[in-house]
């Protein structure tokens, strides 16, 4: 009995990789001028893997197994006559179903005919590689079960598992006629997919995160969705994973492919600038120019793209290019069309050229209509400040942002409340610009740093509030254990307040981090004074005087007098 079960399962392992062969019909024959060989090559042109794939498409579009391009950097297909071409762009992939589309250099190719059908259980399936001549028998297999995928594509469980080395291959009816794509095999079962599954394979708009990984796990450049506005939607999120050559490739794709649509131009011009093509990008932007329905946005955009060039590559002149000019362009959209949006991108270009002036103007015209908003009085802040006037002017502006926020105030209210509170600082209202750090910390839901505790500790210093200053203080030591001065400030404030012992333990900590500091040197002997260590604490007050400090020579001959 042992010996039958042995033989059994060694049987059933052979079966693995084995099928039923048919005949081929007189249709192959047609068949195989459709059916190509697909090598691909690693980055040092090494070959990977050799597969089949077949055209779908009359102008050499193409479909094959997904493992066949896994980590590939380039592919090469051959036809039934011998002829080489490049696979050119990945137009889809799915690792789940191990299926690529992809596009090659072919302008004329023979498709499959693709079934309209689906197949029935018990129907009769014949697999056909490539090969240069017709083979006399092909691999075949019975449909033994089917499932459905994606909705409505049949997903077919064969009584036989066909050798992974067919994985990829048309899968025919008695017609002919493509009905599946084969999968790779599991165990005793083989596997194909329902043939729309690979002629609807497409590079999606917004990729999930397993369409993400099929693609970058191929190398071979990629294609776009397969609509303009899906393209566009692509483009987009492109812009922010895409390093610039791929970015630049994928644009120069769409302008080939939609050279009448505005959009690509624009885009691309951004990404020019950024490796420093600014000729080509100016070319773009007046094609883009001509093409734009909206003449008025048109020159707005123009302007902003190129005050971004101006702010953030200043070194890189460009002699077409100045905040001159990109007034010119906003001023022909206000011309055209005196929105709210082209008047306060000219006060921005006007901010960036420093005219202060100019930029306070249009904000103060802003502030004295309708469009008065938080934002515009902060502007205006700004700009006020930039141009001269005093404190007290830019401090009445903010009090007037913040009075027009909600309640309760959103997060980005936080960005106009630390600035209110940097002002207050600056005219002496210590305990007022705290209640506003007080409030930052709230808007930014206590996700402050350790700098932020040392600022408000200061203020408090100043604002006679020693309590909250040393456990501000604390808190920012505990965060930034490595960093002396606020060690030092601690332990001056603890010698304030009679914290004697504590002092002298901070300013020790401090002179182990930064042994130079003759302030580590002073604050450490005065205290050492206070608590009746005369040796120790006139010999760091000496060391602090030999460092240069005049302040602890004062305390050291006040003491001694």
């Amino acid at each position: 009995m042992k010996r039958i079960i042995t033989l059994a399962a060694i049987f059933a392992q052979c079966l693995i990789g084995m099928a039923q062969e048919a005949p081929t019909q007189g249709w192959a024959k047609k068949a195989l001028k459709s059916i190509i060989s697909v090598n691909t090559y690693d980055q040092e042109q090494n070959l990977l893997h050799s597969g089949t794939g077949f055209y779908v498409t009359g102008n050499g579009i193409a479909v094959a197994d997904y493992d066949l391009f896994r980590n590939a950097y380039s592919a090469v297909i051959i036809d039934q006559a011998g002829n080489k071409s490049n696979v050119v762009r990945i137009l889809g992939a799915n690792d789940t179903y191990g299926l690529v589309k992809f596009s090659t250099d072919v302008n004329k190719s023979t498709p499959l005919t693709l079934s309209k059908e689906k197949l029935a259980e018990g129907s009769k399936l014949m697999i056909l590689p490539y090969s240069k001549s017709k083979p006399a028998t092909c691999p075949a297999a019975n449909v033994k079960s089917i499932e459905t995928v994606n909705d409505s594509i049949p997903y077919y469980t064969l009584d036989y598992p066909i050798d992974a080395k067919y994985a990829g291959c048309p899968v025919f009816n008695t017609e002919g006629e493509v009905v599946a794509t084969l999968q790779q095999p599991l165990t005793n079962k083989g596997y194909a997919i329902g043939i729309d599954f690979a002629k609807n394979l497409s590079i999606g708009a917004i990729s999930t995160k397993v369409d993400n990984y099929a693609l970058n796990n191929i190398n071979i450049k990629k294609g776009l969705p397969e609509t303009k506005e899906e393209s566009l939607v692509y483009l987009y999120f492109k812009s922010n994973t895409a390093d610039n050559d791929e970015y630049i490739d994928l644009l120069n794709l769409f302008i080939d492919t939609y050279p009448d649509n505005a959009e690509g131009y624009l885009r691309r011009a951004t990404p020019l600038i950024d490796t420093y093509k600014f000729e080509e990008a100016d070319k773009d932007l007046q094609h883009y120019y001509e093409l734009a329905a909206d003449k008025a946005d048109a020159n707005a955009k123009i302007a902003e793209i190129i005050q971004a060039k101006l702010t953030y590559q200043p070194d890189s002149a460009y002699a077409k290019w100045n905040y001159d000019v990109a007034v010119d362009y906003v001023n022909k959209a206000i011309e055209a069309s005196p929105k709210y949006e082209y008047r306060a991108l000219k006060a921005k270009i006007l901010m960036a050229k420093q005219d202060f002036d100019g930029a306070y103007d249009i904000y103060d015209q802003m502030n004295k209509s309708e469009e008065r908003s938080p934002a515009t009085l902060y502007a205006a802040s700004i700009a006020s400040e930039n141009r001269g006037d005093s404190t007290a002017v830019q401090i009445e502006l903010l009090d007037s942002a913040i009075a027009m926020m909600p309640t309760p105030m959103p997060a980005e209210a936080a960005t106009y409340i630390m600035r209110h509170a940097l002002l207050l600082t600056r005219v002496g209202r210590y305990r007022d610009a705290v209640a506003d750090y007080n409030k930052y910390s709230y808007l930014s839901n206590s996700s402050v740093n350790h700098k932020f505790y040392f600022d408000r500790a200061l203020l408090e210093i100043n604002s006679k509030m020693y309590q909250q200053a040393l456990d501000d203080l604390t808190t920012a030591t505990s965060q930034a254990p490595g960093e002396p001065l606020y060690l030092l400030e601690l332990a001056a404030l603890q010698l304030r307040v009679g914290m004697n012992k504590e002092c002298i333990e901070s300013a020790k900590k401090a002179m182990q981090l930064n042994p130079q500091s003759y302030d580590a040197y002073r604050i450490l002997g005065y205290a050492q004074l206070v608590v009746g260590d005369k040796v120790n604490g006139k010999a760091n007050l000496q060391r602090a005087i030999d460092m240069g400090d005049e302040a602890a020579k004062e305390l050291l001959n006040n003491y001694n007098k």
